[in-house]
Parts: structure tokens; C-alpha cells; sequence
């Protein structure tokens, strides 16, 4: 018990122990995986986005709308008019529309000759959204046996609008992007700036001509031009080597990534400013940018979460960046179409500029 291993090995013991900030993050990180996927509901079925076009306006045909969604599969939108509805099936917005024909609940079906149709109108690019017609007439088959007695008094007719092909390539290309920047800039400059200040490399700059800002904003600029690297290379590769598309500007989406990149960067010295070592700042950097890769929809969408966390995740700097992003290239659309995730993203930068300037004082460099 006494040899030179087993003493260094409590010597180590008692050093890890003792660097109170990086003990509690490296036990919180781990405990983080559980609590994201855990919240995530991967048994629940698949959910779409329909908009429901009531021609019947009837207690009846309201009651079907509430049974259709009390089933659970369904998002309910409203666009408006059917054009309106039309614009944002080929956008992406929409899985489908259903529409309820005028005769629903009006007429005796003792009375009635021929099946009555309800028209589905489907995105035909979704192979998935074909379910939406399927789950609609096994659901009025069902309902008219338990009310009528009667089978098919209805009828389900699908058409297919072609919107954009997306490839799941196109959707997860925007969420790597806005990845790849966010770890980067809070990790680089967290653990980067923390090892300089162990170092006392900060002090010693600080005697000699060169002002720390200079240092700082010569930081800042290379971290800038490493996202422009980033956005080039992912863009490029998914591009000519995987055939992504991207349907909007080009311009829009360097210049929102850059806007993101500067949140990242304003989180990154705020790390550095509160953790003592670079252990510290390897398990801070990790419980901030890990929660935000799962929960702001990199690899798969946020709807998937409750709804009360849904809404503060959208919140998150990454979910309104994703957001743009993916307007910009799989909709090609302009960051204008998507004012609150610009109001949220102009709200991080000036926050995350206020914690990273109060945090990161110089003369605790």
C-alpha cells in the first residue's frame, strides 16, 4: 500500500476532487444524455402536418375533425384558403389537406346512392404522407359502421402535389453546418482562452505592447474565417459529392451562419470566463453545446419533444439558426420570411455579448 503507484493514484484521487468545478461537470455531463433522450418520444407514432378544409361546417363534420385528431397523428394548420394551403404542401409545411365534402352529415344514408369522396391532397415528394389517405379511410370506415351500420359511404381520393424531392441529406446538411460552427467556436475559444490564462500566457501579453483586445479580436476574426472553411467545405462536399441541394441564396446562408458563429464565440468566452481550468471548460463547453445538437433539431426534428419543452427549445440559438438555415436551402427562402427566429438570433447575440463582456474580465487573466 505503500508503493509509489498506489500513492500517485490517490495524489490523483485527491486532485480531481479537489477541482470542485470539473468534478461537478464531468458527473452532470453524462446524466444530461438521459435526461435529452428521455424526453424525446421515439415509440410515439409519427406525427403530420394537415390542414383540414371543412366544406361541410356541421356539429358532425367538427366532431370527425376532433376524432381524426384525438387519433394522435396529426398536427392541425391552418393556412387559410386551399391555394394558400396548395403553396405551403409544396414548401414543406404540410403533409396534407383533407377536405370534408359538403354533403358530410347532411345526408340520410338510406338515401344515398354512391359513396361520397373526400379529397386528400398529399406532398407526392413525401412517400411517407401516402399514410395520411390510408389512416383517413380506414378511420371513416370504421365510423360509419359504428354509427350507420352501413360500409362504404365514403370514399378517399388522393392526389399528389410535387413539391421540393428532400432527401434527408438536404435536411441534416443545414443541421451539421450550424453543428460544426457551434462546437467549434465555444469549445476553441473556451478551452483555447483557458489553456492561455493556466499558462500565464495572457499575463505575459499583457506586458508587453500587444493589448489583450488586439489579442482577443485577432481570436475572434480567425474563428470567423474558420467558419467560412467550414460552411465552404460542408456545403461544397455535400454539394458535388452528395448532390445537395440548396434552392436559396448562397450569400444568406454564409452571412446567418456568421451571425450564429458570433453567438457561439460570445458563449465561448463566457465558459472561459467562469471555468478555472481547462478540464472545467471542456465538461462546461460540453453541457452547453450537447443538449442544444440533440434538442434543436440537428438529426431530427423538435416535434418529437413535448410540447411544453418544445417551446422553450425554441428559444435555443441553434433552433432559430436551424431554422433559417433550412428556409434558406431547402425552401429558398430569405431570412425576412422568419422573424422571430431573426428577433431570437438578434437576442442571443446581444445577450451572449453581455455575459461573455461581464464574465471575461481582464484582470482575472
Amino acid at each position: 500500500m505503500n508503493s509509489p503507484t498506489f500513492k500517485l493514484f490517490i495524489a490523483n484521487i485527491k486532485m480531481t476532487f479537489r477541482d470542485k468545478q470539473s468534478l461537478f461537470w464531468s458527473l452532470l455531463f453524462p446524466l444530461l444524455f438521459l435526461l435529452i433522450f428521455g424526453l424525446f418520444r421515439f415509440d410515439s407514432p409519427q406525427k403530420y402536418n394537415v390542414q383540414f378544409l371543412d366544406e361541410s361546417k356541421t356539429p358532425v363534420s367538427q366532431q370527425l375533425i376532433d376524432n381524426l385528431m384525438s387519433l394522435n397523428v396529426f398536427f392541425q394548420k391552418d393556412f387559410g384558403t386551399l391555394d394558400a394551403a396548395r403553396e405551403q404542401l409544396k414548401k414543406g409545411e404540410l403533409a396534407g389537406i383533407i377536405i370534408i365534402p359538403s354533403q358530410f352529415g347532411t345526408i340520410n344514408p338510406k338515401e344515398q346512392k354512391e359513396p361520397v369522396p373526400f379529397n386528400v391532397i398529399i406532398d407526392g415528394s413525401n412517400q411517407q404522407a401516402q399514410i395520411i389517405g390510408t389512416i383517413l379511410n380506414q378511420f371513416l370506415n370504421d365510423y360509419t359502421l359504428q354509427t350507420t351500420g352501413t360500409p362504404k359511404l365514403f370514399t378517399v381520393a388522393t392526389e399528389g402535389v410535387q413539391g421540393h424531392n428532400v432527401k434527408y441529406l438536404d435536411f441534416i446538411m443545414p443541421g451539421i453546418l450550424g453543428m460544426a460552427i457551434m462546437f467549434s467556436s465555444i469549445i476553441g475559444i473556451a478551452v483555447g482562452i483557458t489553456r492561455y490564462r493556466e499558462r500565464k500566457i495572457l499575463k505575459r501579453l499583457m506586458a508587453t505592447p500587444i493589448k489583450i483586445r488586439s489579442y482577443l479580436i485577432s481570436e475572434v476574426g480567425n474563428y470567423l474565417f474558420l467558419a467560412l472553411m467550414q460552411i465552404t467545405l460542408i456545403i461544397g462536399v455535400g454539394r458535388f459529392l452528395f448532390h445537395v441541394q440548396v434552392y436559396g441564396s448562397y450569400l444568406w446562408l454564409v452571412l446567418i451562419t456568421l451571425a450564429g458563429t458570433i453567438i457561439f464565440l460570445n458563449i465561448g468566452f463566457f465558459v472561459a470566463g467562469q471555468a478555472k481550468t481547462v478540464n472545467t471548460a471542456e465538461a462546461m463547453s460540453n453541457a452547453f453545446t450537447t443538449p442544444m445538437m440533440f434538442l434543436s433539431g440537428v438529426f431530427f426534428s423538435p416535434d418529437m419533444l413535448p410540447k411544453l419543452v418544445g417551446k422553450i427549445v425554441d428559444y435555443l440559438p441553434l433552433t432559430s439558426l436551424l431554422k433559417i438555415l433550412r428556409g434558406i436551402s431547402i425552401d429558398g427562402r430569405a431570412p425576412t420570411e422568419y422573424p422571430l427566429a431573426l428577433a431570437i438570433l438578434g437576442g442571443w447575440i446581444i445577450v451572449s455579448f453581455i455575459l461573455a463582456w461581464k464574465s471575461f474580465r481582464l484582470d482575472r487573466v
